[in-house]
């Protein structure tokens, strides 16, 4: 969402790696777990906030869409994370109600719990299973509960996610959550940054009432994987309208370039590398079709041509 920005980094305590906790429910914080969320680096970056299985990047009062005003829309941009081969399980535990930073949040700059909760819809048959923006993780729980507990506890926080249709977070973005989790597993380490897509610039919808701070309903979400290989790295781009049909299952018909999201989002990916190999990364899967015409083709006599779009012709497994 950002153009330019400057980066606001939370203070790390240097000897024991632990970062105070923003909020009063937090767990504590460690920092020193052998991963690096980061290694792949997104520019630019914003309100940054360090957590043990995951990087979060969170919009402040800054000019998002280049009008020349401040914008606070509630969401982070990007959010980053290494996923590690499982190396022990996690005992069941009980999951907090969603945290917040508490200081940030009395700003008007972070929601908390209530504005995802839109008072009523839950006591509506209608939406409150599927039909209603739920709080979309972005790194999800069971990615972080490879780390620890603690690790896992603190994904509940409005800083690592965006407002996202019930049926996609628990259909096709699960499905991909997992199968990201599966390569993790057969590859020992995987890197994912995710985060918010707003095709005008500018968000269409909110969710909150009035006495509430506000989070912006993104368009789509994106979400890239990296993967290590013996000559470089290897990677899939995802766009996923945050409108996808119930029905639909196959996030490989949502792949795209890693081109065509810094063209949506404005924000530079694997900055890292040097220009030429990220001239060759950005462009693969260009042939894909966009999200509009893939949803134009979910109906009718259409499906058998979406299943043999070009996106599943060229999806390569990591």
């Amino acid at each position: 969402m950002k153009h330019f920005i400057l980066s606001v980094i939370l203070l790390v305590t240097s000897i024991t790696f632990a970062q105070s906790p923003v909020g009063k429910r937090y767990k504590a914080i460690n920092l020193k777990n052998g991963h690096n969320h980061t290694k792949y680096t997104t520019e630019p970056s914003d309100l940054i906030f360090k957590f043990a299985a995951y990087t979060t990047s969170f919009d402040s009062n800054d000019d998002n869409n280049a009008d020349g005003k401040g914008d606070t829309w509630a969401i982070p941009e990007w959010v980053s994370y290494e996923v590690q081969k499982a190396t022990f399980k996690i005992e069941k535990y009980h999951r907090p109600q969603w945290m917040t930073d508490d200081n940030l949040h009395k700003q008007g700059i972070v929601p908390n719990d209530a504005t995802y909760a839109v008072s009523g819809t839950r006591k509506l048959n209608e939406v409150k299973i599927d039909y209603r923006y739920v709080r979309g993780h972005l790194c999800n729980k069971d990615a972080a509960d490879r780390i620890s507990m603690e690790a896992g506890y603190n994904t509940h926080t409005v800083l690592n996610a965006v407002p996202q249709l019930q049926w996609q977070n628990n259909g096709i973005w699960k499905a991909l959550e997992e199968k990201t989790n599966h390569w993790a597993d057969e590859y020992n380490s995987i890197w994912v940054v995710c985060g918010p897509v707003f095709f005008s610039q500018s968000p269409a919808m909110w969710l909150g009432e009035a006495d509430e701070v506000k989070a912006a309903i993104p368009d789509a979400l994106y979400k890239i994987i990296i993967r290590e290989t013996d000559t470089g790295i290897k990677t899939l781009s995802f766009l996923f309208p945050n409108i996808i049909p119930k029905t639909e299952k196959d996030y490989r018909l949502y792949l795209t370039s890693m081109g065509r999201l810094e063209e949506l989002t404005g924000l530079k990916f694997i900055t890292n590398l040097s220009i030429d190999q990220q001239f060759t990364i950005k462009a693969k899967n260009l042939g894909c079709p966009t999200p509009k015409k893939r949803l134009r083709l979910t109906s009718g006599n259409n499906q058998k041509k979406l299943l043999t779009s070009p996106c599943k012709k060229t999806y390569n497994p990591l």
